[in-house]
């Protein structure tokens, strides 16, 4: 078996649709060809997998004032509130704003040099629930 013959073509996975989701779900993923195109389909559980190592480090400071700023490295997403949690939960709320918004312009965002990169970690907020997001961020105290 070949590597090319991994591939599906694209006018046999339109027949059998629902086969072919059952399939990616169940067996293992697909690869789909159509004409000079190849896809990968997969299942967002085995996605969240693949992803898993990618993880969120926020620097958190305190300010003069007590608040606290807090930057997401990967990101380059900065918040800042006025307790640590509270800090934490504008982060993560930023990071899921910020995946959208790029999720929904990602023909511009993922062919920005400086924004390529983040495109796991956007991955990976669009399938990741709160709590998956919060069990992904190892926090680290910046300088005071």
């Amino acid at each position: 078996m070949s590597v090319t013959s991994c591939y599906r073509n694209a006018s046999e996975v339109r027949q059998n649709w629902s086969t072919t989701i059952d399939s990616v779900v169940r067996e293992r993923p697909a690869f789909i060809n159509r004409v000079h195109d190849n896809v990968a389909m997969l299942d967002s559980n085995l996605l969240l997998e693949l992803l898993k190592d990618y993880k969120y480090q926020i620097v958190l400071e305190q300010e003069s004032d007590g608040s606290y700023t807090g930057f997401v490295e990967e990101l380059d997403l900065v918040e800042n509130a006025e307790g640590k949690q509270e800090c934490i939960d504008s982060v993560i709320s930023s990071m899921k704003d910020y995946a959208i918004d790029y999720y929904t312009e990602f023909g511009y965002w993922s062919k920005a040099p400086n924004r390529i990169s983040h495109i796991p970690y956007i991955l990976k907020l669009l399938i990741s629930s709160d709590e998956r997001i919060r069990e992904d961020i190892i926090c680290q105290d910046g300088k005071n």
